[in-house]
């Protein structure tokens, strides 16, 4: 292993902000997001005023794990609701190895790679026209299902490491590598969609057929309902709530409108590295400390039929 300190890379930044940015409207927001201890604190800064963002993600990253919003923002928000309407960008997170071998046979390949660990890539595939918000989750749903990635990296308002930064998840710290960033290569939509499998039937919404996978009335109330009971705290207009399970000046914990997704906190990290997250389940087992498994299984869903009034036959 090297001893030679690691080091941000502005010159790999600025081509990675580039390459996400360059077309976006110079009015709108590129969220900046740093992980301290007390929970995730969010920047914002013009998309016409890329040297500035830069500057910021240098300086945060000197310091701090530091993301970027991969969509550019109409307002000051991390919320899905305030993404630009259209963008031409779509993106995989491939997190494992089988992942990252398929990335590399995957055609069209992509625009531009970001290895945010020797194990794990980020690939983004620019698009020559702009797609609106279900549609381009929905190309990143089946990007996730071809190449084996991690589909809860899918959502519109994901924030990812940037290319030249630095990974502190480990000790010393890894420079986050900018492995190919080719901004004029676009691929249009219609040649993308022509290589992917259909939509994988469990991120649909359960209200838009008539399939219904659920059995288990607590699984299938809303997300909303439950965590707002559980927690004793609203969620807001943007779907957030303040974590419970550590210190969150900034509302960090996201409850989805599919019982399907649940909730995620991307301020917390289960012992895989992952962000925290679950069902109705895990969440009463983590505010509990009631195991979700075993015998242990039946008292926690015993007490959260009374909370939600089920009855059982």
């Amino acid at each position: 292993m090297s001893s030679e300190r690691p080091h941000s890379d502005r010159a790999a930044l600025e081509r990675y902000l580039r390459a996400l940015y360059q077309y976006a409207p110079t009015a709108a927001w590129v969220e900046v997001r740093i992980r301290r201890t007390t929970g995730m604190q969010q920047r914002f800064h013009r998309a016409g005023q890329l040297d500035v963002v830069a500057d910021t993600i240098l300086a945060r990253s000197a310091v701090s794990d530091v993301f970027v919003g991969v969509v550019p923002r109409v307002r000051r928000s991390g919320c899905r609701a305030d993404l630009v309407p259209r963008w031409n960008v779509v993106w995989a997170d491939c997190d494992n190895a089988d992942s990252v071998l398929a990335l590399e046979r995957f055609r069209p390949a992509p625009s531009m790679i970001v290895a945010s660990s020797d194990e794990r890539r980020h690939a983004y595939w620019l698009l020559s026209d702009t797609v609106g918000l279900n549609c381009g989750e929905s190309i990143n749903r089946r990007l996730a299902v071809a190449l084996g990635a991690d589909m809860g990296s899918t959502d519109g308002a994901r924030i990812l490491r940037p290319g030249g930064s630095l990974n502190r998840k480990y000790t010393p710290p890894t420079q986050v590598r900018l492995l190919r960033c080719r901004e004029h290569e676009r691929v249009a939509v219609a040649e993308l969609q022509a290589s992917l499998p259909p939509e994988p039937v469990s991120s649909l919404s359960i209200s838009r057929g008539p399939v219904r996978r659920n059995t288990d009335p607590l699984r299938r109330i809303p997300p909303r309902v439950y965590v707002e009971r559980l927690t004793n705290q609203r969620v807001d207009h943007c779907g957030k709530i303040h974590c419970p399970f550590h210190e969150d000046r900034t509302a960090s914990l996201h409850v989805y409108s599919d019982p399907e997704r649940g909730w995620t906190c991307f301020g917390c990290r289960n012992p895989e590295e992952r962000p925290l997250g679950g069902d109705i389940y895990t969440l009463a087992s983590l505010l509990w400390g009631i195991p979700p498994h075993g015998r242990d299984f039946l008292t926690l869903r015993g007490r959260l039929d009374r909370v939600f009034g089920v009855r059982r036959v």
